[in-house]
């Protein structure tokens, strides 16, 4: 797979820590200050920070926003969190590819797939949720539905990531006490 090949080839301590400066100052500067416009009503919050929701909670959220509050979570969705989902990718990606290079794991392609999966996860729910905001005040069941999936399977993807780190991270750490 072309971007696995990439992504191996690309990886370096430099590049890591770009991605994290970048990673982090969407995450902590951009993301607060545009996600705060979308939540100015109780039962507002954005519905991609919630593992799973029904399609009534959907609706409420959505519904308690108000006008203004929809239309900043849609530009919210379609700009900053378009590219903080392509940077945190990035950076688990990298973290795992350096983390498994000479260990038993650095021949599996498995660990990196996992940040590839919970990006596209990603952006399936942020479309579906976009969807939602644009046919608001129609309200697609099934949208609201398939949103919640995406939402769930990147949760899990997410988690499944940080495990694969948190794993390589005691294997490079057990073979440095074992060498000693």
């Amino acid at each position: 797979m072309p971007v696995l090949n990439w992504l191996h080839r690309s990886a370096s301590l430099g590049r890591l820590l770009t991605i994290a400066v970048i990673s982090g100052a969407l995450r902590y500067g951009l993301m607060p200050r545009m996600g705060t416009k979308s939540i100015s009503a109780r039962d507002a919050g954005p519905l991609d920070l919630l593992f799973a929701y029904t399609p009534t909670e959907a609706f409420a959220h959505i519904a308690a926003m108000g006008d203004e509050g929809r239309l900043a979570y849609r530009l919210f969705l379609m700009t900053a969190d378009f590219a903080y989902p392509i940077s945190y990718t990035l950076l688990f990606a990298w973290l795992i590819v350096m983390l498994k290079r000479k260990t038993r794991w650095e021949g599996s392609r498995l660990p990196v797939m996992l940040p590839l999966l919970v990006f596209g996860f990603d952006m399936l729910e942020n479309t579906s949720v976009v969807a939602l905001l644009f046919a608001y005040p129609s309200q697609p069941v099934s949208l609201a539905l398939a949103a919640s999936i995406f939402t769930t399977l990147k949760w899990i993807m997410a988690g499944a990531s940080i495990l694969a780190i948190m794993l390589l991270v005691v294997l490079r750490l057990a073979r440095a006490i074992s060498r000693h």
